[in-house]
């Protein structure tokens, strides 16, 4: 409760002039979401989209509004400045409401964080009672915050509105392409392939992976391994994705299984105006211009470090230690990918456009 006791104080201290109710709203999002599930999409998206129309936008007012819990308010303002669409904020809000579980029993705790502001404590108490008598439902702004402020924002994620900048990104492209291609590269443990499924969520676009694509065991020769980024069949890939990808035809393609060293069974995806590919090596130089959208993640060694020991072992840790980061490196200082890049995420930290 203490770091949400410092962010109601300060949502007071940046709100001149806020009301009671306008406390409880803002506890009420950081323990409930942004409301219940929403049983119809498209008149969501509608009350979205009629709202949008009267937002005036602007890339220079904060997007996010921290309410702790894991969540924030997404200031619709802050987005339509920055170029992101509304069925994006949509997107995004639904997740948040479908994934966030929703914790009454905190809200009840919460309510006592309002004995912080300077309120009369006689007629903080009388609010507290008279809000959990009425079952602690969501309230609206007052009149006097809705007249200074003109809130309109939907509760997200912080973590998908980390995104923000990527996301961006993309809607701009797809408003200016008939196709898109994004990619995502970036070292190891990384969390390219979380973030991949994320925007295949968001966007429901298809999702291709590179990890498809290594080479089996009779092709990794010392010559092809001399190349950077030549453990990955980047000829096949190019073929049987990217190449009828950029074209907007469909991708009939056999993912390589290293557990079995063998071609699964063939796959066919649809065209489609939005297409993810994520994983290491995904941002060779001869593929790059075959991108509208290119992404380098990263994440510090030693968090890394964690998730390879947690998802191989130790024996799979020191083999990625000696063997494929070694390969991976090489690649990235060969071709300055980070530098092709014009998004670059750091998980758990912050995220930053490259210039």
């Amino acid at each position: 409760m203490e770091y949400l006791a410092k962010l109601l104080q300060e949502h007071f201290c940046n709100h001149p002039g806020m009301e009671l109710r306008d406390a409880i709203k803002f506890l009420y999002q950081s323990s409930m979401g942004g409301g219940h599930l929403i049983a119809d999409p498209r008149g969501a998206l509608a009350r979205l989209e009629e709202e949008w129309d009267r937002t005036d936008g602007n890339p220079a007012l904060p997007p996010t509004e921290p309410l702790g819990g894991g969540l924030c308010r997404l200031s619709l303002a802050a987005c339509k400045g920055l170029g992101l669409a509304p069925s994006t904020v949509l997107a995004l809000f639904l997740r948040g409401t479908e994934e966030f579980s929703r914790q009454p029993e905190r809200l009840d705790r919460s309510l006592e964080l309002l004995y912080l502001l300077p309120f009369p404590s006689e007629e903080v108490g009388a609010a507290i009672r008279q809000y959990r008598a009425a079952g602690m439902t969501m309230v609206g702004h007052s009149a006097a915050y809705r007249r200074a402020f003109s809130p309109s924002y939907r509760v997200v994620l912080q973590s998908d509105a980390a995104l923000l900048p990527l996301l961006t990104a993309i809607d701009r492209s797809r408003r200016e392409h008939p196709r898109t291609l994004a990619a995502i590269d970036g070292p190891c443990a990384t969390g390219k392939s979380t973030l991949g499924a994320r925007l295949s969520q968001i966007y429901g676009c298809p999702l291709f992976h590179t990890d498809d694509f290594f080479l089996p065991p009779e092709r990794k020769t010392p010559e092809r391994l001399a190349q950077p980024g030549g453990n990955v069949d980047y000829e096949r890939f190019f073929a049987q994705v990217l190449a009828p990808l950029s074209r907007g035809e469909p991708v009939l393609y056999q993912p390589y299984r290293c557990h079995s060293g063998a071609l699964a069974a063939a796959r066919t995806i649809p065209p489609a105006p939005l297409a993810v590919v994520e994983g290491v090596y995904s941002l060779r130089p001869e593929f790059q211009p075959l991108y509208q959208v290119k992404c380098f993640l990263s994440a510090p060694w030693p968090v890394r470090e964690a998730r390879l020991l947690e998802r191989c072992g130790p024996e799979g840790l020191e083999r990625f230690r000696t063997l494929w980061i070694p390969l991976e490196d090489r690649y990235f200082q060969a071709f300055s990918i980070s530098d092709a890049c014009d998004t670059i995420l750091e998980t758990g930290k912050t995220i930053s456009c490259a210039p």
